[in-house]
């Protein structure tokens, strides 16, 4: 998913430096690359969060962490991600209930393209699913470390 989220910011990048150009030099602005570019920043935001908790990039007061031993380090950052849980999962279900809502009523958005606003929302139980899988495998290595069977300190 940090691949996809990495294209569409070459894709946002290239395409704005394409319309600067075009309305720079032969006054001819291609304006749905704005409203394109707008719909993929909340894609990358998706995309790019459970990425980030992977690499454990979010972030965190480590300067209070840094001073504890790795097993009460670990049993804090578990009970923490019950948190990260709880927010992935409300992600998830709500995130699909409205998408589906919107599918059903067919709900656009008001704009250059009339884009269906299912496939825009659709990004945000996607993303809250594999960020909940992501605190969920935190909590079983931060237990793997406060049962001792796992010493690494990660």
């Amino acid at each position: 998913m940090a691949w996809v989220a990495a294209a569409c910011i070459l894709f946002m990048m290239l395409a704005i430096c394409y319309s600067v150009i075009l309305r720079y030099f032969w006054n001819k602005p291609v304006p749905w690359i704005v409203e394109v570019s707008s719909y993929l920043m909340l894609y990358i935001t998706f995309l790019g969060t459970a990425w980030l908790q992977r690499q454990d990039g979010h972030v965190e007061v480590d300067l209070f962490l840094s001073k504890l031993k790795p097993r009460v380090r670990a049993l804090l950052r578990a009970i923490t991600s019950l948190g990260g849980v709880a927010v992935g999962f409300i992600l998830t279900w709500k995130g699909a209930a409205v998408t589906i809502d919107f599918y059903q009523r067919g709900v656009t958005m008001m704009g250059i393209l009339s884009t269906p606003q299912c496939l825009l929302l659709a990004i945000i139980p996607v993303g809250g699913f594999f960020l909940l899988i992501e605190f969920l495998l935190r909590i079983w290595r931060s237990s793997l470390i406060v049962m001792g069977i796992d010493d690494s300190g990660n």
